[in-house]
């Protein structure tokens, strides 16, 4: 009889344990939703806020974190070129998304999105303070973008204007344009890691834009590549592809904080075709081994 008794009572406290987790848990999806649709709606502050309050009531999920390192990303992205904040502040905030990534695997390194979120924060401290002087930095960068695809990516915004897959091969095409491909020679790779490809940045593009055509910076981003690489390997018809592509991405409909800026880069990348092996949308980053040599 006192056995059972104990039994019963332990059934009751473990059914009171779980009733308090799933009240946990179900503020948290409501919270993470709601900063979901504050996100789509560029109010990021308030975002933020909700993703604060998940962190406090489920502090063993890794969501929130990369979610408010986005965030960041986003504020600073729809900021035009002669308006942002000075280097060692942008720095400071890149630190910032880093960060979060970083709490983000500590939580759950299987979890993709904690690895691209990473390689973000990582990746735009180097074109802050500018690739060549960043150099050391690019394998890290590398090598999160690469964990992230290969452990996969689900997310997919609401409005289906962001999808997580895509972003990451937008990003790697990035990433092996403004890179410098004369790194790839013995024993620069050998001491950098990694080494710019202009052939994969156009294939990573592509595969972008397959999953999200009408993504106004994914289309710019294609127009780049295929700029860069059709300048340096003398193809001509990768040229006028790019000149269309750059042409019909102004006529689409804006959905993200900086598309605006992106439309106004196509147009100064029409004008002057030269500056697409390193352009960035937020500066022009300086890619000959002449600088290099002189730093």
């Amino acid at each position: 009889m006192k056995t059972r008794w104990m039994l019963l009572c332990l059934s009751a406290a473990l059914l009171f344990i779980f009733s308090i987790a799933i009240a946990d848990e179900k503020p948290c999806d409501e919270l993470i939703a709601e900063s979901e649709k504050l996100w789509v709606a560029n109010q990021f502050d308030e975002s933020d806020k909700r993703l604060d309050m998940v962190m406090e009531i489920c502090p063993k999920l890794a969501e929130p974190y990369w979610r408010k390192g986005r965030n960041i990303y986003q504020r600073l992205e729809k900021i035009p070129r002669n308006q942002k904040p000075e280097k060692k502040e942008l720095i400071r905030q890149y630190r910032e998304v880093e960060a979060l990534a970083d709490k983000c695997t500590e939580l759950d390194g299987s979890d993709g999105h904690c690895w691209m979120w990473k390689g973000v924060g990582i990746g735009r401290r180097g074109t802050t303070q500018g690739v060549l002087k960043s150099l050391f930095m690019a394998s890290d960068v590398e090598n999160s973008w690469l964990k992230a695809d290969s452990l996969g990516l689900t997310y997919r915004s609401e409005d289906g204007t962001s999808n997580a897959k895509c972003g990451i091969n937008y990003a790697l095409g990035m990433f092996y344009r403004v890179l410098p491909e004369w790194l790839c020679h013995f024993p620069l790779k050998q001491i950098v890691g990694t080494c710019g490809d202009l052939k994969k940045s156009v294939a990573y593009q592509r595969k972008a834009i397959a999953c999200l055509p009408n993504a106004i910076d994914i289309n710019k981003e294609l127009a780049v590549s295929l700029l860069c690489h059709g300048q340096k390997y003398n193809q001509p018809e990768e040229i006028e592809e790019a000149k269309k592509i750059l042409i019909a991405l102004q006529s689409m409909p804006e959905a993200e904080p900086y598309d605006t800026i992106d439309k106004e880069h196509a147009r100064m990348l029409m004008d002057d075709i030269s500056l697409a092996c390193g352009y960035q949308r937020d500066k022009q980053q300086e890619q000959s081994k002449e600088a290099y040599d002189n730093q």
